[in-house]
């Protein structure tokens, strides 16, 4: 259920992280190394969550850290990867050791489910998987039906319930709007719009009369949004268009140390979860010579 739309929603980092309970159900924002909510995640981390089903349409870094944090029991995705750089490495190793169970979906298998959480619906149609053997993985929540009057297949996307939306955004004002510039290009809105609870990390607040100048900007409206947490640079190592990039090195560097279960504890405990704030996570990484070298720049 989310808020009341006149309270102030700015909330800090560990409170939005204590609305998520143990063994919910989150869902994550953006795209692969794109706009994911990665400040969050860590705190999802560091305050020892338990037992999470995670849904992401595609992701990986942030669904890598919750593995590797042991906060994960089930992945509910398409796609867990670093791109050209091969599959999660934590996330391929918790999954083919039987530690994380998998439960894997197209990308448009899921938004249907999604949507059908959002509307209410006992399942939302689709043509997509039709012919595939995804179907068969989860017959309790996609199952082929037929039309009873032109007998035409199609596949029946049963609703996928999500407790906690976690997104990132470039912009919130204190009462809980929210945009994103130029303007969403990833799949949050479904997260977002399915979800009982949705908290946005933002890299800024800015006046609410912003949002009253431009109205058919905001991304998100207020009674959309339960909390809000302003936290910059809070999608790295992933990307925040068009601010910054996502850092090549970090990713690299990762995918090395988990080769090796010595070096990546000591690239985990010191790069990512023993940093007390997330200042001094960006001092880890490299401080102000990474933020200059990530920063997008004006053409």
């Amino acid at each position: 259920m989310h808020g009341c739309p006149e309270l102030k929603k700015i909330e800090n980092i560990e409170a939005a992280a204590a609305l998520v309970a143990d063994g919910s159900t989150i869902a994550l924002g953006g795209l692969s190394m794109n706009s994911t909510p990665m400040a969050m995640v860590r705190e999802l981390v560091r305050q020892g969550k338990k037992d999470l089903s995670v849904v992401a349409i595609v992701n990986g870094m942030a669904v890598d850290w919750l593995i590797a944090g042991g906060c994960v029991r089930r992945v509910i995705s398409g796609l867990i990867s670093f791109e050209g750089m091969g599959l999660a490495p934590n996330f391929r190793h918790a999954v083919e050791t039987g530690r994380c169970e998998l439960e894997e979906y197209s990308e448009y298998l899921l938004i249907a489910r999604l949507r059908a959480a959002a509307t209410h619906v006992p399942f939302i149609p689709t043509k997509a998987g039709l012919g595939t053997d995804v179907i068969d993985l989860h017959p309790d929540t996609t199952r082929v039906e037929y039309d009873p009057v032109t007998g035409e297949p199609y596949v029946a996307c049963t609703p996928l319930k999500v407790d906690v939306a976690l997104v990132h955004a470039n912009e919130a004002d204190s009462r809980g709007n929210v945009r994103v510039n130029p303007k969403l290009v990833w799949m949050d809105n479904e997260i977002v719009n399915a979800a009982q609870t949705t908290i946005v990390s933002v890299e800024r607040i800015i006046p609410h009369g912003d949002f009253l100048a431009e109205p058919h900007r905001t991304t998100y409206p207020r009674f959309m949004v339960d909390a809000i947490v302003e936290i910059p640079w809070g999608a790295y190592p992933s990307s925040c268009f068009p601010e910054y990039r996502h850092d090549r090195e970090f990713y690299e560097t990762y995918s090395l140390a988990a080769a090796d279960p010595g070096q990546f504890r000591e690239f985990w405990m010191e790069r990512v979860k023993e940093p007390a704030s997330h200042v001094e996570f960006m001092r880890a990484q490299g401080g102000a010579g990474t933020v200059l070298r990530i920063r997008r720049t004006s053409t």
